[in-house]
């Protein structure tokens, strides 16, 4: 089985990074393999690290949440935050 792969999409740095703190601490199998600040970066990291699971911010600069989760489309699971 592959070891599961995330990327955090997250504006506020703080927020990204309590997220990534608390996920390590219930789910350490769990590989984040980006962690970005806004929608295009999102979908740039999406295509580069081919990520399982998206937590994405709704509201972010460049793409909101929904955009970056319509590009994801059937490739990975999106969980919002």
């Amino acid at each position: 089985m592959l070891q599961p792969r995330a990327l955090i999409a997250e504006d506020e740095p703080r927020l990204r990074e309590q997220l990534a703190e608390r996920l390590a601490k219930l789910w350490p199998e769990l590989d984040i393999s980006a962690m970005v600040g806004d929608g295009i970066e999102a979908v740039q990291a999406l295509d580069r690290q081919r990520p399982n699971i998206l937590f994405l911010d709704i509201q972010m600069p460049g793409l909101n949440g929904l955009e970056v989760a319509r590009h994801a489309s059937n490739r990975c699971h999106v969980a919002f935050i």
